[in-house]
């Protein structure tokens, strides 16, 4: 169960002198141990088995045999990966590459949560709990020790103000770090938001697949770009507005097509037969902006911000550019 597929993004980091020899890959350890999830022939079989129980998980989501595997291998990996001596953007790729390259070069639309199948939430949940353990709370801690030896008395003397203080302060430097690794990750490290959003559009430039489209999204959410030009209650409701509409769009069983009964949530069978069809993105902000009308009046959104929303759908998702949008950004902002 060879992963062939290169990820998308994959710079390299090398781990300093201190550290032990580099762990291996995803891909790597997996030819190795073949035999405990793919067993040999005869008689043939094209991906593990695992009961229903095993890959279903406590908030209800059922994942397939074929990720329930692979985040099985990954966890093993991760219990014997070694980051001795190397930096937080060191660890971010090493585990970012790591889960790409299981996952098919998708983590950019996993980890952008916009849309796709259910268990990509799974998948996320578990790197991010690895990305949670190596970075964040090692910089939280970090932060903390700095804090309080820096004031010099002792912590059980400080007041609640200053405790709270002190907390919001770790919090806000531990995301700092997580999140300059991710950029740094995926190649923005350095770059002002328009360079961003140019070099998002120039990498998907000519690319139509819904996956294409999915990925340009997340990378325009995760970049930082969207709440740069929107404000973060547009990006929201951009956001929430878009995943709305993949659901209705291209899961058969969603709550808008067989109502909340029968509604389940989109499995990856469901997601991989539409992943690779071409994308038409005027349909899709068609879409977005009828819906757009139907719930701004429960919403109460006026007209200039309906005018607004519209606007942001044109630029970013068709690719057109209102001469108009910045002046409508600029108003809202006032």
């Amino acid at each position: 169960m060879r992963i062939e597929s290169a990820p998308q993004v994959r710079p390299e980091y090398r781990k300093s002198t201190a550290s032990p020899a580099p762990s291996k890959t995803f891909g790597q350890v997996l030819a190795q141990t073949q035999d405990r999830y793919v067993p040999s022939a005869p008689p043939p079989r094209t991906e593990p088995e695992f009961s229903l129980a095993e890959r279903t998980r406590p908030n209800g989501i059922t994942v397939s045999n074929a990720t329930h595997a692979k985040l099985k291998q990954l966890a093993e990996l991760d219990a014997q990966a070694d980051y001795t001596g190397m930096s937080p953007d060191e660890i971010y790729a090493e585990i970012w590459n790591r889960y790409d390259e299981a996952f098919d070069g998708n983590m950019i639309a996993i980890r952008g949560c916009v849309a796709g199948p259910a268990e990509w939430g799974e998948i996320g949940y578990q790197f991010y709990t690895e990305v949670t353990r190596h970075i964040y709370n090692p910089a939280i801690n970090a932060a903390w020790k700095e804090g309080v030896e820096l004031d010099g008395r002792p912590y059980t003397e400080w007041t609640y103000e200053k405790k709270t203080a002190l907390d919001r302060s770790c919090v806000e430097k531990a995301d700092k770090i997580v999140h300059n690794a991710m950029m740094k990750t995926l190649g923005y490290d350095g770059m002002n938001f328009g360079q961003r959003e140019a070099a998002i559009r120039e990498k998907y430039a000519g690319k139509n697949t819904t996956l294409d489209f999915l990925n340009m999204q997340s990378e325009l959410s995760m970049s930082g770009v969207l709440i740069h030009k929107m404000g973060m209650d547009q990006a929201d409701t951009y956001l929430a507005m878009m995943g709305v509409q993949f659901d209705e769009a291209f899961n058969p069983n969603s709550i808008y097509n067989v109502g909340h009964e029968k509604a389940s949530f989109m499995t990856a069978d469901q997601w991989y037969r539409v992943a690779d069809q071409p994308f038409d993105t005027a349909k899709f902000a068609a879409s977005m902006k009828e819906n757009l009308h139907q719930v701004s009046g429960h919403n109460g959104w006026t007209e200039d911000y309906v005018k607004l929303l519209e606007g942001l759908f044109d630029h970013f998702i068709t690719g057109a550019v209102e001469v108009s949008l910045d002046q409508l950004l600029s108003t809202e902002k006032e």
